[in-house]
């Protein structure tokens, strides 16, 4: 049997209408199955795992990319290395990140997944499902919690959280709130930084360790990631002034932050992050969590098989 979750809020409650598209394909094939609709923030995650704690011939996640990492680290709980279960992606949420680098890049997976394209892009990821069309791909475990895409910290994981705080009353201008709020509060991050055995250590505004290339509903910040290479893709910028903060995301609205001298990118199996201080927040695919002073980040290569 496989097991369809669905996050009802995501993508503004859109999530809802594909379900029965591609219940009726499984219908048609007298293919069994499961929707199991979520209720809570975190109820991805215990849905994923029972599942896994019994048997399903794949799960599908119908959400955003916060959805996908619920699901992932149910997933990666349930078992102690690489993940037997494929898993099935079909965004719904407002960002979608992850399938812009799943698919090749961001235009390739906005004309995929636009609206209009709906039921062809449903026929073909049931195609992937009914034939077990799959891609490995890496996963990342930071402090033993898996996800796809990429773990931020700083001053984006912090338009991330004061976004969250403004979506109910603003809506769609949450996000511009939360930048201004962000640059206004901004400190720099004391940090020592281990990238495999080379140590980094000093002042910075921003750190993403990266498997996918995209975040934030389609900024590119790290083209050097790959999916499928073992390794983890770090990018990181160094301090930077609350007047300098505000290139940054114009910069990589853009493309062209690459070319600000704060920003460099590394590449290793294992990052390891520490402060003394404390970091204020962990953004995990779009997800918070609380981060505490320590992160150990470590890449599992081909962790997971992907319906593509």
């Amino acid at each position: 049997m496989h097991h369809i979750i669905v996050n009802p809020i995501a993508g503004r409650g859109q999530t809802l209408s594909k379900v029965p598209i591609l219940t009726r394909l499984f219908d048609a094939k007298k293919m069994p199955y499961e929707v199991l609709i979520t209720e809570s923030a975190k109820d991805a995650y215990n849905k994923a795992k029972n599942i896994c704690e019994s048997k399903s011939l794949g799960i599908i996640g119908i959400g955003g990319d916060g959805t996908l990492q619920d699901i992932v680290a149910g997933m990666a709980d349930a078992f102690p290395g690489s993940i037997p279960i494929p898993l099935g992606i079909f965004p719904g949420g407002s960002g979608n990140d992850f399938v812009m680098t799943l698919v090749g890049n961001k235009k390739t997976a906005l004309t995929r997944y636009k609206k209009k394209n709906e039921e062809a892009s449903i026929r073909d990821f049931f195609e992937a499902v009914i034939t077990n069309r799959t891609v490995a791909v890496d996963l990342i475990k930071v402090n033993k919690t898996a996800y796809l895409n990429i773990g931020n910290i700083g001053l984006d994981a912090k338009v991330v959280r004061n976004a969250t705080i403004y979506k109910q009353p603003l809506g769609r201008y949450a996000y511009i709130a939360a930048v201004y709020k962000s640059i206004v509060q901004h400190t720099n991050m004391a940090l020592e930084i281990t990238i495999d055995d080379t140590v980094h250590s000093g002042e910075y505004t921003l750190v993403a360790m990266c498997n996918g290339q995209y975040y934030g509903g389609g900024l590119h910040i790290n083209p050097n990631a790959r999916l499928d290479d073992g390794k983890i893709s770090v990018c990181l910028v160094k301090k930077l002034s609350r007047l300098k903060t505000m290139i940054i995301f114009p910069y990589l609205m853009m493309n062209r932050h690459e070319r600000l001298k704060a920003v460099s990118f590394y590449e290793g199996k294992e990052v390891r992050i520490h402060s003394k201080n404390g970091i204020e927040c962990l953004c995990l695919d779009g997800n918070l969590l609380d981060a505490g002073s320590e992160l150990h980040f470590i890449n599992i290569h081909r962790g997971i098989n992907v319906f593509l």
